[in-house]
């Protein structure tokens, strides 16, 4: 067997290996450097200055992940020179839900060397693709918009057929999404009338994807109207038991048509109807693990309408460790045992337990954004309460780790900031 990475100390407990390559990426090898002192291998396309000259972060470029039989030899390489003589545990994360489907795909030639903390392919597809996922909140009485699945093929007329303009457009498989090029593509498209859906779904058909467009009517509202929860689940033997729901309200998100919808800046909170409801889908399909719901507050019925379900923690979850809930130990206590973590998430000082799950106990704001921008931007209800934290230092940013000492990372941090100031001058904020 291979020696050990060098860059990886031998006495280092366990090794978080991480696909993927963006903020999120860099948030959960922060978690785990901050939790445990140790550092992850991350495994991006190419580098960036996210996740470059990083404190908690080897960095193992392997190019394009595509050809997923490369990608997973790849990975049984890398575990073979990390594990060493000790066989030290390896947690396999991904950072996109293409990564976590590939991870799920490939469980069986990757589960002899990694702990896969995710659940079972057939559990994830019933969340992950949204057309099952809004069937499953059709079946339980989730509050969602009203959908429609369009496949290539179908009559655009007869799927739309009863629903109201603007609709928006996204893919039921973000995985397959990643794959399909065209003029004009987004991630969510916003479509006025009916021209612009057959235009859109013309290209579309034209790139090869086909594994399902959503389309739903648009609920009106602004970033601000935006909410998301976070939960843990653990599988005891009597089956899937919801532990934790971390709730937030966006403030703000980012607009540039390759990152839309991204939440920006998240004012940490509880919901009581959000956190059951959530947690009532997991336990339907047994899931284990962290999942991320999307939604959107109605303020035609009062109503906080469900999205999707994300199979992972979101790109933006560093909200949940800014809060005092760091699920990186989550993960080690569930997945690796508590002889490397005793966390119980319910005995934490940062929860309160409300229906036998614990929530997040106080306000915090979690922000990327420099503060003098995102000050620019708090004229709304949530934005108020982003500005009080904001006066009180309750806010948090997860590329400002006092650990790193790299000069190259203070340096990423200034042209990070003068990056957002300029994306946010050419694509404002949603205000309705």
């Amino acid at each position: 067997m291979a020696n050990p990475s060098p860059s990886i100390d031998p006495a280092q407990p366990f090794v978080p290996v991480i696909l993927g390559g963006d903020i999120g990426t860099y948030t959960l090898a922060r978690e785990f450097h901050e939790a445990y002192g140790v550092r992850s291998v991350v495994m991006p396309a190419a580098g960036n200055g996210v996740i470059e000259h990083s404190v908690a972060i080897e960095l193992r470029p392997i190019g394009s992940m595509a050809d997923e039989a490369r990608v997973v030899q790849a990975l049984r390489e890398l575990a073979e020179e990390l594990a060493g003589e000790g066989e030290r545990p390896l947690l396999l994360f991904g950072s996109l839900d293409y990564h976590v489907m590939l991870i799920a795909r490939h469980r069986e030639a990757l589960s002899a060397q990694y702990v896969i903390p995710y659940p079972e392919l057939e559990v994830i597809e019933q969340a992950a693709l949204k057309e099952n996922f809004y069937a499953l909140a059709e079946r339980l009485g989730v509050p969602h918009p009203r959908t429609r699945v369009y496949r290539p093929g179908n009559a655009v007329a007869t799927v739309v057929e009863g629903l109201n303009f603007p609709l928006i457009g996204k893919p039921s498989s973000s995985g397959d999404w990643i794959a399909a090029k065209f003029a004009g593509k987004q991630k969510i498209h916003t479509l006025k009338d009916f021209q612009q859906l057959t235009d859109l779904l013309s290209r579309i058909d034209a790139s090869g994807y086909d594994s399902g467009y959503i389309l739903q009517e648009y609920i009106p509202g602004g970033d601000d109207a935006m909410r998301l929860c976070t939960y843990f689940a653990t599988e005891p033997d009597s089956g899937t038991e919801v532990v934790f729901a971390g709730y937030g309200e966006v403030v703000i998100e980012e607009h540039a048509p390759l990152v839309l919808g991204n939440s920006a800046a998240i004012v940490t909170g509880r919901h009581r109807e959000v956190a059951e409801a959530g947690a009532r889908m997991l336990r339907e399909i047994g899931w284990h693990g962290v999942a991320m719901i999307d939604a959107k507050y109605d303020h035609r019925d009062g109503q906080v309408k469900f999205f999707e379900i994300n199979p992972r923690l979101g790109r933006n979850h560093f909200y949940l460790t800014a809060a005092g809930i760091n699920p990186a130990r989550f993960y080690v206590n569930e997945f690796l045992g508590p002889q490397y973590d005793a966390f119980d998430v319910r005995r934490q000082p940062a929860v309160v337990l409300q229906d036998g799950m614990a929530q997040l106990r106080e306000e915090h704001l979690f922000t990327v954004l420099p503060h003098a921008l995102l000050r620019r931007y708090l004229d709304t209800p949530t934005g108020r309460k982003a500005a009080a934290l904001l006066k009180a230092g309750k806010v948090s940013n997860p590329l400002k780790y006092r650990a790193e000492k790299n000069p190259r990372r203070k340096l990423y941090l200034l042209l990070n900031a003068v990056n957002h100031v300029r994306k946010y001058r050419k694509f404002p904020p949603r205000t309705a």
